[in-house]
């Protein structure tokens, strides 16, 4: 029972995070309230992590021991965004490469979720984790050569 309620508020905490990202260079507001969203997902995940521990293998340890690392690094790159946040309409690249990372890995997590809750094999788990990091990848790019012409002149 607790399991399933540290998933669930770490799952709810994981969307208003990702919810909250996509619009962080909007405001201060929206920015504190991504930050903390996702610290609250990552530290749930751990005390999920902490109390399955004795149920998990050994692979399954290794797995979700390197999520909290990724969480953790996460937090670490919006840490980093948070004092080159957007003062006007353009944000820097390097805060669109640090929000943007979180958010990717974000809508990753959510889609390999769902890919797996639907019951596919984890060829199709694993490959839909590398589809949606590539064309996250991508959606930065594309992000940054937009934000490319106007940084040149401006």
């Amino acid at each position: 029972m607790a399991h399933a309620t540290l998933i669930g508020l770490h799952a709810a905490s994981g969307a208003v995070a990702l919810l909250a990202g996509l619009f962080a260079h909007r405001g201060r507001a929206l920015f504190a309230g991504f930050l903390w969203a996702l610290v609250a997902s990552i530290a749930l995940l751990a005390a999920a992590v902490v109390e399955e521990w004795g149920r998990l293998d050994a692979a399954s340890r290794v797995l979700f021991v390197a999520f909290v690392v990724l969480g953790a690094y996460m937090i670490g790159r919006v840490v980093r965004a948070r004092p080159i946040q957007p003062a006007g309409d353009r944000p820097s690249a390097a805060y669109v490469s640090h929000v943007g990372f979180t958010v990717v890995g974000l809508f990753d997590a959510f889609a390999v979720i769902t890919v797996l809750n639907v019951g596919a094999p984890v060829a199709a788990v694993v490959g839909a984790g590398v589809l949606v990091a590539i064309a996250g990848h991508f959606a930065i790019r594309a992000v940054l050569a937009r934000l490319a012409p106007a940084m040149a002149t401006g």
